[in-house]
């Protein structure tokens, strides 16, 4: 056998637009029936693809969900520099309220977190595909209030993000209650208050 005919063949190009289908009926299927009503089989007819057409892009049903999840244009992960903290605090929160008072959304998140905790490929994959980097681009935001002297330099991110999602999460998630837009400024300015330096103490005479 020579060299050239021992060289593997490519196999057939993956087809965008069959990438684009598949993740398009994966989130109108979660919109409509929720975490728990999706099947791979219901993406496939959907979509107008067969079952391995979806399976050679996504190994399981978690990870089609994420993938779909981190394409959505109307999720992406945000980026604000305003070059102030607080008016960055907002925009982020303000953003969260927008997404959070979709009932879509609403469901969508309530179903994912039910099944969380019973399907650790689920889990593993929601939050390292779809959770950490929404944090990270929040770090950024607070990084850059502790270099201007707007944030203590010893404060906990985690704990900060947890504070500031944790009441939108609970009001639209589990109480099923529409955010007003001032729950932004609130939650921000709890949040300054808490976390902000010290005052400079002035040169004594």
């Amino acid at each position: 056998m020579t060299t050239e005919e021992s060289v593997r063949r490519p196999g057939r190009p993956r087809n965008a637009h069959h990438d684009q289908a598949i993740l398009d009926a994966t989130l109108t299927i979660l919109r409509e029936q929720g975490y728990g009503g999706l099947t791979i089989d219901g993406v496939a007819a959907r979509a107008g693809v067969g079952r391995p057409t979806i399976y050679r892009r996504w190994p399981s049903k978690p990870a089609l969900v994420v993938g779909a999840l981190v394409q959505s244009v109307h999720i992406a992960v945000p980026e604000v520099d305003t070059g102030s903290l607080r008016d960055d605090l907002v925009a982020v929160q303000r953003r969260q309220i927008r997404l959070m008072n979709l009932p879509e959304n609403r469901r969508v998140t309530a179903g994912l977190v039910a099944d969380l905790a019973n399907d650790p490929e689920l889990a593993d994959t929601y939050v390292h595909d779809y959770l950490m980097p929404r944090r990270a681009a929040f770090f950024r935001v607070l990084e850059r209030g502790v270099a201007r002297g707007e944030l203590r330099s010893d404060a906990d991110f985690a704990f900060i993000y947890d504070l500031l999602m944790g009441p939108l999460f609970m009001r639209a998630v589990v109480w099923g209650a529409r955010l007003s837009n001032d729950a932004a400024e609130h939650t921000t300015d709890v949040i300054l208050a808490s976390f902000a330096p010290p005052p400079k103490r002035g040169r004594r005479s």
